[in-house]
């Protein structure tokens, strides 16, 4: 039964969660579709499908609520400072051959590699140092 406001209008149906949960049952029969099942109750398909979508989120919001799904304690050590690397190799030769470019853009400081692809190891290492 549609109710009337006071400016003629008619409100929204309102329907109970028994009676969501009932038409939500059928749709999980076999061989039911939800807008056969929607059309029998005289409801809109769109309708019968939001039910269904909210029903999962609330599925999937108790699942996450789930004591398995608790908070593990992380502990996080502050960043200890260091020192720049005291020597930057930059002796190094680059010969015509393969060569290592890196650049590195960080808080408005810019920093531009050209490394030997033979000293990958003193590059990778040099690296773990600047960034630290």
């Amino acid at each position: 039964m549609e109710r009337v406001s006071m400016n003629g209008r008619p409100r929204r149906r309102e329907y109970s969660g028994e009676f969501k949960a009932a038409v939500l049952q059928e749709t999980r029969q076999s061989g039911a579709s939800v807008a056969g099942v929607a059309l029998m109750h005289s409801l809109n398909p769109n309708m019968v499908h939001r039910w269904l979508r909210e029903e999962r989120q609330r599925q999937e919001l108790a699942q996450l609520r789930s004591p398995d799904h608790a908070f593990v304690p992380l502990e996080l050590t502050p960043p200890t400072e260091c020192a720049p690397p005291s020597r930057l190799p930059t002796d190094l030769p680059v010969d015509g051959g393969e060569v290592i470019r890196i650049e590195l853009h960080r808080a408005g400081a810019s920093l531009s590699v050209s490394w030997p692809l033979s000293a990958a190891a003193q590059c990778a290492q040099m690296l773990r140092d600047v960034l630290r």
